[in-house]
């Protein structure tokens, strides 16, 4: 029972955990494209009009899926004595929390996309 209820709190914290280390993840890209580009605001525009919406989703999607696979890897190791299905497990609930996630908010997220790039 213990070990039920501790895999799903390890399921839950590693999602939750991915989603906040994806952005962390997507601010430092910038941060570092900022400093090595010598990004000025004329330049982030037009960087963002070239990769717009979709190209940022894609970004935050790859971080995602970078830091859920290293998260389920060490929870492997760590807590389920090298069980891949577990990782396999992990893996599979983020995608249905992300889906989920995706399609309930997908309104939101279309009229934040719309109004920022095209203002």
């Amino acid at each position: 029972m213990w070990f039920i209820l501790g895999t799903l709190l390890v399921f839950v914290v590693s999602i939750k955990l991915a989603s906040v280390l994806a952005v962390g993840l997507m601010m430092l890209h910038f941060r570092i494209k900022r400093d090595v580009q010598k990004m000025t605001l004329d330049k982030w525009n037009a960087y963002f009009e070239k990769i717009g919406p979709k190209g940022i989703f894609r970004r935050i999607l790859a971080y995602y899926w970078l830091v859920l696979t290293l998260l389920a890897l060490i929870n492997m190791e760590s807590f389920w004595s090298g069980s891949l299905a577990y990782a396999i497990a992990l893996l599979i609930g983020g995608a249905i929390y992300l889906f989920f996630k995706y399609f309930s908010r997908k309104s939101d997220f279309q009229k934040i996309m719309n109004k920022n790039f095209r203002s």
